[in-house]
């Protein structure tokens, strides 16, 4: 056991060097969250080794809390502004002062005395006959008989796509891969749902969603760097949810 809670403190002093010498954001490490796991731990050290362990371990985390500092003072010397703080005050805005804000910066290519009548008198009969977009393609989807939609699992047993067995095998499979490489450390989410073939990639990523939604595993997002973690949860999650849109195309 004591090697154990060992071992905790000797991965804070790895993830912290990794971070120092690397490009990766030092406020992806939680500072509260190892603080607190060094002050349970300290009232069982009883020899000197570990005690030197504990003060490594501390001292890491000051490193951390300084290159924090340094890339606050970085952001602001460079007038760095946060994306959804943007999206808060332009949401907020009256549309009069959109308007005005739209009308200012606006600087059209085409000029009027650059579109003859005639050119004008095309593009009106244009998109006066253009069909709406739920009539475009109504003959090359009509086959499908279905809309776009959600799927839900009882939805691809029914399909014959899983048996019920299979799927929670699957789930359970997924949750103990996910369980034993996080080991209560956050991991890369793209990289956990990877896979060669897109078809495996989505459906790790189906499954995960599945987990995430009943409780077993957790997520956490960065949006200044576009970064998405996940983790297992050995016991089901409590509390309030929020849904959040992932997009998976792009990968190999």
């Amino acid at each position: 056991m004591e090697e154990k809670k060992l071992e905790d403190l000797l991965r804070v002093i790895e993830l912290c060097r990794a971070v120092e010498t690397s490009s990766a954001n030092p406020f992806d490490v939680d500072i509260k969250e190892k603080i607190l796991l060094l002050k349970s731990r300290l009232p069982e050290w009883r020899f000197l080794d570990e005690l030197l362990v504990d003060s490594e371990a501390l001292l890491e985390l000051a490193q951390i809390v300084k290159l924090q500092d340094e890339w606050l003072k970085h952001r602001a010397s460079s007038l760095y502004i946060d994306p959804l703080l943007i999206q808060l005050k332009v949401k907020l805005l009256p549309k009069e002062v959109l308007i005005e804000a739209f009308v200012k910066s606006w600087h059209p290519v085409a000029q009027v005395d650059q579109i003859s009548p005639k050119g004008l008198e095309r593009a009106f009969v244009y998109w006066r006959d253009l069909l709406p977009m739920a009539e475009r393609f109504r003959d090359e989807f009509s086959n499908y008989g279905v809309k776009p939609g959600a799927v839900d699992y009882e939805e691809l047993i029914s399909l014959g796509v899983f048996t019920q067995d299979q799927f929670e095998n699957r789930l359970k499979d997924l949750h103990d891969e996910l369980l034993q490489k996080s080991n209560g450390e956050w991991v890369d989410y793209m990289e956990f749902i990877q896979s060669p073939r897109f078809e495996t990639r989505v459906l790790r990523a189906y499954l995960l969603a599945f987990l995430i939604s009943e409780g077993r595993a957790s997520l956490r997002t960065e949006p200044l760097i576009g970064r998405v973690w996940t983790t297992a949860l050995s016991e089901k999650a409590k509390g309030p949810s929020k849904s959040v849109a992932i997009s998976i195309v792009g990968g190999n």
